[in-house]
C-alpha cells in the first residue's frame, strides 16, 4: 500500500522527522512538505492535491514517528477502518509541559482527538477559514469506522506557557464558526469537555495516581476558558 505523508512547515528543522520515517518498518512513498508561508490548512489542502497514496499521514513539522506505527496503521485499513487515531506522546523538560503532555493521554480516540491517518478515497479537505479547530473540522467530516493506533507518534514541543497562551488566543478566533457547523459536538460541552473526558472509562484513577499534575490540568482548563471568553 503506497503511503504519502504530508507536513505542513513554517521554516522548521525537519531533521528528527525524516529521520524518524527512514526507520519506518513500513515503505513511506511521498513526503510531501509544503512550506509557503501559509496556514496549516492550505497548505495541508496542497498536500492533499500533489498526494498519491492510497493513505495519508498527517504530521507536523515538530512530529516523529515510531517505527511500526506506519505498518500497523496500514494493517488497520486492510481490516478495513477508514482513518485511525494515533496515541501522542508529548516530548518535554518543562513541568509545564509535563502537565500537557499529561492531559493529552486523556484524549486519545475521544471526541477531543483527531485521526491522522486516512484513507485517501475518505480524506475531506480541511476548511481554510478556520485556523484551529480546522482539525476537528476536517475530523468530524470523515465517514466510514476508525480505530486507535497501539504505536505512537512524538510530538517534541516543549513551549512556555506565554507561547501555549498565545497559540490558544489565535485557535480561539476561529471556534464560532466551528460552533456553527458543529453545534452539537461535545468538544462545545462543559461538562464533556472538562470532565466526562478525564474520568470516563476508569481514567478517573489517572488523576488520583498523579494529583499535581491534575491540578496542573485544571490550571490549564481555566487559562482556556479565560481565553476563550475573551476570544468568543
Amino acid at each position: 500500500m503506497k503511503i504519502s505523508v504530508i507536513v505542513p512547515n513554517h521554516g522548521r528543522d525537519l531533521g528528527i522527522l525524516l529521520e524518524s520515517l527512514k526507520t519506518s518498518s513500513h515503505r513511506v512513498d511521498d513526503v510531501i512538505v509544503i512550506d509557503r508561508g501559509l496556514e496549516r490548512s492550505k497548505q495541508r489542502n496542497m498536500g492533499i492535491l500533489e498526494a498519491h497514496g492510497i493513505a495519508y499521514l498527517f504530521l507536523d513539522s515538530d512530529h516523529s514517528i515510531s517505527p511500526d506505527l506506519v505498518k500497523e496503521c496500514v494493517e488497520l485499513i486492510k481490516a478495513g477502518y477508514s482513518c485511525i487515531y494515533i496515541p501522542e506522546v508529548i516530548i518535554v523538560k518543562s513541568f509545564f509541559g509535563r502537565i500537557r503532555a499529561f492531559e493529552r493521554t486523556f484524549y486519545t480516540g475521544t471526541a477531543v482527538d483527531v485521526p491522522r491517518f486516512v484513507k485517501a478515497d475518505h480524506c475531506p479537505f480541511f476548511d481554510e477559514s478556520m485556523s484551529g479547530p480546522e482539525d476537528a473540522d476536517w475530523g468530524n467530516r470523515i465517514k466510514g469506522f476508525r480505530a486507535i493506533s497501539k504505536n505512537v507518534l512524538y510530538h517534541h514541543d516543549d513551549i512556555s506557557l506565554l507561547e501555549y497562551c498565545k497559540k490558544k488566543a489565535y485557535y480561539s478566533k476561529s471556534m464560532n464558526r466551528y460552533k456553527k457547523k458543529w453545534p452539537n459536538d461535545p468538544c462545545l460541552d462543559f461538562k464533556y469537555r472538562c470532565w466526562t473526558v478525564f474520568t470516563e472509562k476508569g481514567k478517573w484513577k489517572r488523576l488520583l495516581r498523579h494529583p499535581i499534575l491534575t491540578l496542573g490540568i485544571i490550571f490549564i482548563i481555566l487559562i482556556r476558558g479565560v481565553i476563550y471568553v475573551r476570544n468568543a
